[in-house]
C-alpha cells in the first residue's frame, strides 16, 4: 500500500445510493459532499439523480464526469438468494465497468463495498475455520459461495487498477449490516446454540461514518478493511461460545481483547481504526 495524498474530494458519484444501505451511506455523505446518485430508482435525499445500471458502461461514462470520488454500493447482496451466475455478472462486471469508468476520467479516489463475504468465513463452513483471534485482514482467504467469491474478485480487480499507479481504491468489508428488518432475526439466531454463524455486525449508521471515512483518508492509496462493530451480537462470552461450537480455542493473537470485553468480536476493527481513523460506536446490548 503506497501512501500518496490527494485533496480531499467535493464531488461524489455514490452507485446504488437508494439501496438498503446506499440509502444511510447518502444520508451522511450529503452533509457534507455535494453527491449524486446513480440506481435504477431515485433516492429519498433531495441529491443529484441519474437512472443508470452500473452494466452500462457508456452510461457510467456519462455520469461520471466532473466528479472527484465514486463510492460504489451497486451489486446484488446475499440476502436477494440470486443465481450465482448473476452474482458473478453483476457484481463483477459492475465493478469493474466503475473502476474503468473512473480510470479513463481520470477520477482518483474510488471506494468499493465488498464484504465480509470476500474472506470466506461468513459461510460458516466446517471445514474452513477461524485459524486466529482476532480475525484480521491477513487471515487467509476460502469463499466458496458465487457470491462470496464475486466480492473477492471485486478486491482483486481494485488492487490491478492501483497497481496502474494513478487511481486510489479502497475496498470496505461490512459485517452483517443490522439494518431494522435483521434484527430480530439476528436476535433468534444469537438464541441458538449450535450455530456455527460468527456473530459479527455493524450497524447502518456506522457503516456510513467507515465510507466517509474511506473518501476523507485521501492518504491511504489502498487495502481492504472490515468495517465491525467492536462487540459481538451475542450476549455470550465471545470465546466461551468460539471454544464450544468448534471443540476448541483458535491461537488467540490478542488476549488482552478479550480480556478488556469478553464480548469483544472475533473480527478486528484495528485496522480501519488506525488507518481510516474509524471505530464503530454501537453495542449490541443497546438492541436487546
Amino acid at each position: 500500500m503506497r501512501e500518496t495524498s490527494l485533496p480531499q474530494p467535493r464531488k461524489v458519484v455514490v452507485t446504488g445510493g437508494s439501496g438498503r444501505l446506499g440509502q444511510y451511506v447518502v444520508e451522511q455523505l450529503h452533509k457534507n459532499f455535494e453527491v449524486k446518485v446513480l440506481d435504477l430508482r431515485p433516492p429519498r435525499q433531495n441529491v443529484k439523480f441519474a437512472e443508470a445500471n452500473v452494466l452500462d458502461l457508456d452510461t457510467l461514462r456519462k455520469e461520471f464526469v466532473g466528479a472527484d470520488a465514486v463510492v460504489h454500493l451497486a451489486a446484488i447482496d446475499f440476502d436477494h438468494q440470486a443465481k450465482p451466475e448473476d452474482y458473478i455478472h453483476v457484481n463483477v462486471q459492475g465493478t469493474w465497468n466503475v473502476l474503468q469508468a473512473a480510470n479513463e476520467l481520470g477520477i482518483k479516489r474510488v471506494v468499493l463495498c465488498s464484504s465480509i463475504s470476500a474472506c470466506g468465513l461468513s459461510e460458516a463452513n466446517p471445514s474452513f475455520t477461524p485459524q486466529y483471534l482476532p480475525v484480521d485482514e491477513e487471515h487467509p482467504h476460502y469463499p466458496i459461495q458465487a457470491y462470496s467469491v464475486s466480492k473477492q474478485l471485486m478486491e482483486n480487480m481494485a488492487a490491478s487498477f492501483v497497481r496502474r499507479g494513478d487511481i486510489q481504491v479502497v475496498c470496505l468489508r461490512p459485517m452483517m449490516v443490522l439494518i431494522p428488518e435483521n434484527i430480530a432475526p439476528t436476535i433468534a439466531r444469537a438464541d441458538d446454540p449450535s450455530s456455527r454463524w460468527l456473530f459479527y455486525y455493524i450497524t447502518p449508521e456506522d457503516c456510513a461514518r467507515a465510507f466517509e471515512a474511506a473518501l476523507r483518508a485521501t492518504h491511504i492509496s489502498s487495502g481492504n478493511f472490515f468495517i465491525t462493530a467492536q462487540d459481538s451480537c451475542r450476549a455470550e462470552p465471545t470465546l466461551q461460545w468460539v471454544e464450544r461450537v468448534f471443540g476448541k480455542l483458535p491461537e488467540i493473537r490478542d488476549k488482552e481483547r478479550y480480556e478488556r470485553d469478553p464480548y469483544a468480536s472475533i473480527f478486528s476493527g484495528d485496522k480501519a481504526r488506525q488507518e481510516l481513523d474509524f471505530v464503530a460506536e454501537s453495542r449490541w446490548q443497546d438492541f436487546l
